[in-house]
């Protein structure tokens, strides 16, 4: 017991000396103790905007230049017993460039070698919307599945109870059998994050947030098939609690049913991705697909998402109305080239990537203004 701690020991303290070792793994007599991580840091140029665009006057943007990123870094550890049986855990702290602390993933798991798996903390599920190398993109109006913000554009991708919220809980369970892939994830507590400014003056479809919310539980269950180069997945997610979220007039906005399907194909120098998300939502529908590829170190991809808004609340926000029924549509065009092994330094990327995205409202005549386009430089180092 001294010894393997002796060693445990000295191989903390030379992963802090040299954070340039790729996978420092300890091994014991029955388990195993991994450390690494990657550092990510981008310089970026963007459009954006603020304010709701879903009026006639001039939308309000600028340009915007700056750096952001983090360090992340990776500690894992499983132990296996003689039946084959396991427990593993994951932690991924951030040090991100503004100063401010973070996570990725927390979670600790439990499973048996017949392919059943119990996870339980902070984690994303499976993705039933790949973006395949998806170094920069952005939106006309609002990030897709984080963030629903009021007379703003939204893109659904089936995301919003994949995991990771503010302070929601996660437990998971799964199993593979060959070929095929279950899970059932599940998603419970505060997911006000989800509604940009609930509790503080947002609002949906123009009607205010009521700031008293109850705790959310959303399920996820997806199920997967991968016949060799190939994978095809169906998965849903719906909120199975009664007005844990409801506007000024007593409406259920966190009444919001997804669906997602995705076909991919990962062979060679291609990886494609063709995908599908349809969510039903209070008094509002929204339909997206995307395509995208991966030839080599260069990828391409589009996403069209097109909604309808059946009712928003009469009257204005100052001069201007919050939103506007009807259909709109989001296109937007992303791309990127990865430069492998820079300097000839294993594990060491550069990424060159590009957006454009814009939002075309069938009330409004002209929404031009509201294109949104940027660039990225990214620097990535896994070690």
């Amino acid at each position: 017991m001294k010894t393997s701690t002796t060693v445990f020991v000295g191989s903390l303290t030379l992963f802090s000396a040299a954070p340039a070792l790729a996978g420092l793994v300890y091994e014991g007599e029955s388990g195993t103790l991994t450390f690494g991580g990657d550092v990510e840091l981008d310089i970026n140029a963007h459009n954006t905007q603020s304010g709701p665009i879903f009026f006639t006057d001039e939308v309000d943007s600028q340009d915007e230049y700056y750096q952001d990123g983090r360090i992340l870094l990776d500690v894992s550890g499983e132990r296996t017993s003689t039946t084959g049986n396991y427990a593993r855990f994951k932690a991924q702290p951030l040090i991100k460039t503004d100063g401010d602390p973070g996570i990725d993933d927390a979670w600790f798991a439990f499973g048996s070698r017949d392919g059943l798996e119990v996870r339980i903390g902070r984690f994303e599920a499976f993705d039933l919307f790949p973006l395949g190398q998806d170094t920069v993109y952005s939106y006309s109006g609002s990030t897709s599945d984080g963030l629903y913000t009021d007379g703003q554009g939204y893109v659904y991708q089936a995301k919003e109870g994949r995991g990771r919220a503010a302070s929601a809980g996660q437990v998971m369970l799964s199993q593979r059998s060959g070929d095929f892939y279950a899970e059932l994830s599940t998603l419970f507590g505060d997911r006000t994050d989800l509604f940009d400014g609930a509790g503080d003056g947002g609002t949906y479809h123009g009607y205010d947030i009521d700031p008293d919310a109850k705790n959310s539980f959303i399920v996820r269950p997806v199920l997967a098939w991968s016949p060799g180069p190939w994978t095809l997945a169906a998965g849903m997610e719906t909120n199975l609690v009664n007005d844990a979220l409801v506007d000024e007039r007593g409406e259920d906005i966190s009444d919001r049913t997804g669906y997602g399907t995705r076909l991919s194909y990962a062979a060679g120098d291609w990886s494609i991705n063709a995908n599908l998300a349809y969510l039903d939502a209070h008094e509002e529908d929204n339909l997206t697909l995307g395509l995208n590829a991966v030839w080599r170190n260069l990828g391409v991809g589009y996403i069209h998402a097109r909604n309808e808004i059946d009712d928003v609340k009469p009257g204005s926000n100052g001069d201007f109305e919050l939103s506007v029924p009807g259909k709109y549509t989001v296109d937007t065009l992303y791309t990127s080239y990865r430069f492998p092994d820079v300097l000839n330094v294993e594990n060491f990327d550069v990424y060159l990537g590009a957006y454009y995205s814009q939002i075309d409202h069938k009330e409004i005549d002209n929404l031009d203004d509201a294109d949104r386009y940027g660039g990225r430089l990214r620097f990535k180092y896994h070690f």
